[in-house]
């Protein structure tokens, strides 16, 4: 299986620079599916970083389709 660990954003007018880093960790298998229990997104501009960490991840869990109507994905 195929898990991408970095992932780097490019400047568009710029695509020698990247801006942005995303770097994957702690993979682990779940339901069949590798997953990163850990995220990084590194902000190249601004010297910042956001994290975040996965304590529990589902896959496959039933949701009703009222979850995704409009009025309720704006809340």
């Amino acid at each position: 299986n195929f898990v991408p660990v970095v992932i780097d954003y490019y400047d568009e007018d710029d695509p020698a620079l990247w801006q942005k880093r995303m770097v994957e960790s702690d993979i682990r298998i779940i339901d069949g599916i590798p997953t990163a229990m850990k995220v990084v997104m590194i902000n190249k501009n601004d010297n910042t970083q956001t994290e975040m960490e996965f304590l529990e991840v589902k896959y496959n869990i039933p949701l009703d389709d009222k979850v995704f109507t409009e009025r309720e994905l704006k809340k």
